[in-house]
């Protein structure tokens, strides 16, 4: 019988009966790897309100990168482990193109995100899935918080609204955003506003969080080297080390663009 092919959460199209990986935890890491220029100190008395536009602030300047990154995702419930190495290219405000790989080398998938529709080749299945990213998130809604969870942890807040603040204190700075009708927790350290963790909210319980550290010194001391992103619901855990960081390297349109040794089917999304 023939086997049916799945996307799990923070995981690429794989089959049931074989291991699990990363696709949207690789998007996670695509929008947590822009370098800035030099770190903006924010003073503890900054009113809470004017966080979103100084966060912005700080990452203005980038418009593309490079970067090699090492992913291993746990799923408690299949109790299975998946280890992927990743290459990424992105372009501001929401190219992307990304590149997996197993520990033998051989290519899991290939991702383009391009001005809001996808392509996604799974070599495994000889076929690119490809479409508008609102039928994407559709298909697998699992992968819907993409749509908020990109532009905050690339520090895009301009259109992030303040709704209140959990706490301000020596600390810690949290404040509850809404973005697109979505309850985020931020946790910034109150001095540089780093962000150290983002929580996604619902009524009941907190859906999604992202915690971020080994931070970097100098030039680019808010970015974080290493996160770690849990579904609580949904029984996994990613952990993303990240190296090799290039800044606004030069890109040119094939560089955003799937090409195959061969002619693969090509599939819709609807």
């Amino acid at each position: 019988m023939k086997q049916r092919t799945s996307i799990r959460p923070f995981g690429i199209l794989t089959r049931r009966s074989g291991g699990s990986a990363v696709l949207l935890c690789v998007m996670v890491l695509w929008f947590t790897l822009s370098p800035l220029p030099a770190v903006l100190r924010a003073e503890a008395a900054t009113p809470t309100r004017e966080i979103p536009q100084i966060l912005a602030a700080r990452g203005k300047d980038l418009t593309a990168l490079k970067a090699v990154m090492s992913i291993t995702t746990d799923y408690d419930r299949g109790r299975s482990r998946q280890d992927m190495r990743g290459f990424l290219i992105y372009r501001r405000p929401n190219d992307f193109r990304f590149q997996g790989l197993a520990p033998g080398g051989n290519s899991l998938l290939e991702m383009v995100i391009r001005t809001g529709n996808f392509e996604l080749y799974v070599p495994a299945e000889g076929k690119i899935l490809k479409g508008a990213m609102k039928c994407f998130m559709q298909r697998f809604p699992e992968l819907g918080e993409l749509d908020v969870l990109i532009p905050l942890a690339l520090l895009q807040w301009q259109n992030a609204r303040v709704a209140s603040v959990a706490a301000n204190d020596a600390d810690k700075t949290v404040v509850r955003l809404n973005i697109k009708g979505s309850d985020w927790n931020a946790t910034l350290d109150p001095k540089e506003l780093l962000l150290r963790r983002l929580e996604k909210l619902n009524s009941k319980s907190v859906e999604l969080t992202a915690d971020f550290g080994d931070f970097k010194t100098g030039q680019f001391g808010w970015l974080p080297k290493r996160f770690d992103v849990k579904s609580p619901s949904g029984g996994w855990r990613t952990l993303v080390t990240i190296s090799k960081i290039e800044v606004n390297p030069f890109l040119i349109e094939k560089n955003f663009k799937l090409e195959t040794n061969f002619s693969p089917k090509v599939e819709n999304c609807e």
